[in-house]
């Protein structure tokens, strides 16, 4: 079948209509990311934390000697029921829970286990 000269420059000029869906490529490509060695790797699960912890702030916050006995673990796990804003007893002291202080209490318990 033969198309007109009118026909053909049409056909040429109309771009084809596509259905593809664009697929989305998750932002930023991977390839820019730099790959870490494994020796950064190797630094252990309380190494980002390590420089920002100050030795002695849990027993600040606590009211307690920091020479005195140490904190166990069946010590601190009930102190986490508390809720933000409340008064509590430890060891004799009233102490109001804070977000910082239950911060400060779950990292505790993380570095005993």
């Amino acid at each position: 079948m033969a198309y007109s000269s009118a026909k053909a420059s049409n056909i040429e000029t109309k771009k084809p209509e596509t259905n593809e869906k664009k697929i989305f490529q998750g932002g930023k490509a991977r390839d820019t990311k730099a790959k870490k060695s494994k020796k950064e790797d190797e630094g252990g699960v309380f190494s980002e934390t390590e420089g920002k912890i100050k030795e002695g702030g849990l027993r600040r916050a606590l009211k307690i000697k920091t020479d005195g006995e140490p904190l166990t673990k069946k010590e601190l796990s009930p102190l986490l029921k508390h809720d933000n804003d409340k008064t509590f007893q430890f060891r004799g002291n009233s102490i109001k829970m804070t977000d910082k202080l239950k911060k400060q209490i779950r990292l505790a318990l993380n570095m005993m286990k």
